[in-house]
């Protein structure tokens, strides 16, 4: 089994999906030798969430990963674990966007051209896949491999457009028309053409292999490109993906499918493709009975998610939808009053279109509706695909509509229900809630490091409050982005640093009190428990600042400890960072 994922590619902008300018040949022969799924979507339109979804079987919530770069739940089963226990050999080459990485054991090739940068890196110029298809099946032939093949194609930067005449590209509805858009788009075709030459690569290899005959290979994307309400978005263009999935014997070649998919099906088809058991825990379910022509549906309706990038902007604005089978698709946004802001418009890496649109939304009707689209939601939006594909109609207001917005409202919340998602945590966030000079975490939760301005949160002294109720079993309070993890566990309370080093005080008395934790950036270290001083050192370096990772409350993020830095067995309240001074002073 092969599985090559492209990075940020709409389904619409691959030939065999009708797209006329770009140039596909290899995508478009995989499709002619297999079948085409035409309604195919993501779970969420953002990377790690998406390929966690893809790997686990899970939804965002059910896994742990909803925002970006976030972690599945510790001991998450996954598909590497899986198709292990069936004999297989898993093998990941590129990209891997999947946290924590040793939960998922895959073997690892092609690292270099997993990385963001370069970009030109991005197409295994050291051909590492190529190689390893032809090596494996010489030094274990006997021995069946599922390999997933991830480069960064056409995810951002774009390549230098080569091949394309910006001015006669035909737009895609959901794009204003400016130079800077045209510029992009074409740079984004480029990239495209990228992605199928590697697939190209890939299948000449299987060829040369001699093992096309006996080679399932699923050609997708993870969501949209990187253009407005498509990528972090859950319209469309966010969330439907190319599928392509080439099977010979068993697929009808030029077979096209209307079946409703998800890609959370992904690994419950690969377990099934590959012998083994259902696994009912499963969100995803096996499309096997799709390929094979023995059914012409699948689900009756498929759920996707978008809790948006952990970044400063502070724009949190989720979503939750439903996508039917009859072809409805419903969105609840859960922060309609406030701005929706992404990378599209605030850090893009090269063909910076955005300020375009803002320009020409100052006098042209349709540029200010797009931009307005993408950068407003309303509190519900319901649109019909099988009339209105660009979704620019919604239907919420129209009286004909509201036995279906009535039907798909229950939908989605018994859909909520069943995974134990409540509108409260979906309102609240994993964001921490931030104060002038101070943020609050609530126990059993964590923020990222992009969740912070770290010009801004740069403390000269880190001061870290809570009311700690449970010393005598306990475990971390905190892990401050791996600069060190503070712990109170049996009548004790102390530090492991990043090094290991382990400091602690003395006994405690008391099971609970509040715990004032001093650091200054020289290394001064202060511990205050009920008023008392209870530890003082002086430590190295500076370990105030926030680095790449988490800051949590009472856990470690996407691991379970035991012992001193096990998940916080009592009751963590008011959990506080303050910078340089604690004060009354309103």
């Amino acid at each position: 089994m092969v599985i090559f994922i492209a990075d940020d590619l709409n389904q619409q902008d691959v030939g065999c999906y009708g797209n006329t300018d770009v140039k596909t040949p290899n995508m478009d022969q995989l499709a002619a030798e297999g079948m085409r799924f035409n309604r195919a979507y993501a779970a969420s339109p953002i990377c790690t969430p998406s390929r966690s979804a893809m790997f686990t079987g899970l939804y965002p919530f059910r896994n742990g990963s909803q925002m970006n770069h976030f972690t599945v739940r510790p001991n998450t089963a996954n598909l590497p674990r899986f198709l292990q226990q069936l004999g297989y050999r898993v093998v990941i080459s590129g990209k891997t966007d999947i946290f924590p990485l040793h939960n998922f054991p895959f073997e690892r090739i092609g690292e270099e051209f997993g990385r963001y940068l370069p970009i030109e890196n991005r197409l295994d110029r050291k051909k590492e896949t190529i190689q390893m298809i032809g090596d494996h099946f010489k030094s274990h032939p006997e021995q069946p491999i599922c390999l997933i093949v991830a480069p960064w194609v056409p995810h951002v930067p774009w390549f230098p457009n080569r091949d394309f005449d910006p001015g006669n590209l035909k737009l895609p509805h959901y794009l204003a028309d400016t130079k800077a858009t045209r510029k992009a788009l074409a740079a984004y075709y480029q990239s495209i053409g990228e992605a199928d030459k590697m697939l190209g690569e890939v299948l000449q290899a299987i060829d040369k292999a001699g093992q096309k005959s006996s080679t399932a290979v699923m050609f997708l994307s993870d969501q949209g490109a990187q253009f407005p309400s498509a990528k972090w978005s859950v319209y469309d263009q966010g969330l439907r993906v190319p599928l392509i999935v080439r099977w010979p014997g068993k697929v009808t070649p030029g077979s096209v499918s209307d079946a409703l998919v998800s890609l959370v099906d992904l690994t419950p088809t690969l377990i099934d493709l590959g012998g083994g058991a259902e696994h009912n825990e499963l969100d995803g379910a096996s499309f096997k009975n799709v390929l094979l022509n023995k059914k012409k549906s699948h689900h009756q309706y498929i759920f996707a998610e978008t809790s948006m990038e952990p970044h400063f902007w502070y724009n949190y604005t989720p979503s939750r939808t439903i996508i039917t089978g009859d072809g409805f698709h419903y969105i609840k946004n859960y922060h309609p009053g406030v701005r929706f802001i992404t990378h599209i418009d605030k850090v893009e890496q090269n063909e910076f279109y955005f300020d375009s649109w803002i320009a020409a939304a100052q006098t042209d009707p349709r540029t200010k509706f797009l931009l307005d689209r993408y950068s407003y939601h309303p509190p519900e939006e319901l649109f019909n695909l099988a009339t209105d594909r660009d979704e620019f109609k919604n239907l919420v207001a129209d009286p004909a509509y509201h036995s279906k917005l009535s039907e798909l409202e229950l939908l989605l919340d018994k859909e909520l229900k069943r995974q134990g998602e409540t509108n409260e945590m979906i309102l609240e966030g994993p964001l921490p809630a931030f104060s002038d000079q101070s943020y609050t975490i609530r126990q059993g939760s964590s923020a990222a490091d992009l969740s912070f301005n770290k010009k801004r949160w740069n403390p000269d002294t880190l001061i870290i409050t809570a009311y700690l109720d449970g010393l005598n079993q306990g475990g971390v309070v905190c892990d401050y982005f791996s600069n060190f993890k503070l712990y109170a566990y049996q009548h004790k309370i102390g530090l492991v640093l990043a090094d290991g080093t382990e400091i602690a005080s003395k006994q405690i008395p008391v099971s609970q009190g509040q715990l004032v934790f001093s650091l200054s950036a020289k290394g001064t270290l202060e511990l205050r428990f009920d008023q008392q001083t209870i530890l003082k050192q002086e430590l190295k370096g500076d370990l105030t600042k926030i680095k790449s990772g988490y800051v949590t409350c009472g856990k470690i993020q996407g691991e379970e400890l035991k012992g001193k830095l096990q998940t916080y067995q009592g009751k963590i309240t008011d959990l506080r960072f303050t910078m340089n001074e604690l004060s009354g002073t309103p």
